[in-house]
């Protein structure tokens, strides 16, 4: 009779413990609120703490400006022909700044912020799995 006992407690306990582990289901579509999820807020930069929202409005005003920019838009020509070449995609981001700049100089400091948050998330450039690997324990 014990070991009847002793046997239904660890199976029960050990069923606890397998479903504690379990990974838990994702929620339905119909339940997240709009703006959430993976793809979400990715339709511009994204404002750094260090810069005002006053600022942040007027570069983004400015940015809508440098989209009907001559130069920018033949650097998205080129980008959308060849969207590999890196030399493509640093012309129309060098563009894209000249013009924001041309729209609105007074939002230097905005485009210094947005570099060095860029620079801070994504470790600076084209270095491909040359990154810190985690170590085996």
């Amino acid at each position: 009779m014990k070991l009847k006992l002793a046997f239904l407690l660890a199976l029960i306990s050990s069923a606890g413990l397998i479903a504690a582990d379990a990974p838990k289901p994702d929620a339905p579509k119909g339940d997240a609120p709009k703006g959430e999820g993976k793809k979400a807020g990715k339709k511009g930069p994204q404002k750094p703490e260090a810069v005002s929202e006053d600022d942040w409005k007027k570069f983004l005003a400015a940015s809508e400006k440098a989209k009907e920019d001559p130069a920018v838009k033949t650097a998205e020509e080129k980008v959308k022909a060849d969207p590999k070449d890196a030399d493509a995609r640093k012309a129309l981001m060098e563009a894209r700044k000249a013009a924001i700049l041309k729209a609105d100089a007074s939002i230097d400091g905005v485009l210094k912020a947005l570099e060095e948050a860029r620079g801070k998330g994504k470790g600076k450039g084209d270095k491909k799995g040359e990154g810190k690997k985690p170590e085996a324990k």
